[in-house]
C-alpha cells in the first residue's frame, strides 16, 4: 500500500503503517487504542469492505467504506471464499473483543500526518 500511495503522490511522511495489524479484528482495535484514530473511511476489496466497516465499528472508530471494483480473477475468487470463512471470525471478535495478539505503545503518527495537513 505504501508504494501505491507514494507511486500516486503521497508523500511519504504522511503515510502511517501499522505493523502489528495481523487480521482485521487488530487493525481496528489497534488504530483507536494505539493511533487514536475515531473516524476512518476505509478502502478495500469488494468482498472485504462490510466486514472491515463492521468490526472499526464494533472497535469503537466510526467507519465509512469504499469496495473497490476489480478484475474477477484468480485472486478476486480467493477472496470471495475466504471471505466465507473470514465472516464467522469476525463475528466472534466483535461479540468477544479479543486483545489484539500485540497492542504496542501509543503512536502519535496519524496525529503528526493531520497536523501536518494543518500547516
Amino acid at each position: 500500500m505504501r508504494t501505491y500511495l507514494t507511486g500516486h503522490g503521497v508523500p511519504d511522511a504522511r503515510i502511517v503503517s501499522d505493523y502489528a495489524g495481523f487480521d482485521s479484528w487488530d487493525s481496528c482495535v489497534r488504530a483507536r487504542e494505539i493511533f487514536g484514530v475515531r473516524r476512518a473511511v476505509l478502502v478495500s476489496q469488494g468482498f472485504h469492505i462490510r466486514r472491515a466497516v463492521a468490526l472499526c465499528r464494533a472497535a469503537g472508530v466510526d467507519a465509512y467504506g469504499v469496495g473497490v471494483a476489480e478484475a474477477h480473477d484468480a485472486t478476486w475468487y480467493y477472496g470471495g471464499a475466504r471471505e466465507v470463512f473470514a465472516a464467522g471470525k469476525a463475528a466472534l471478535d466483535a461479540v468477544f473483543r479479543p486483545e489484539p495478539r500485540f497492542l504496542g505503545p501509543k503512536e502519535e503518527g496519524v496525529s503528526r500526518a493531520l497536523a501536518a495537513l494543518a500547516d
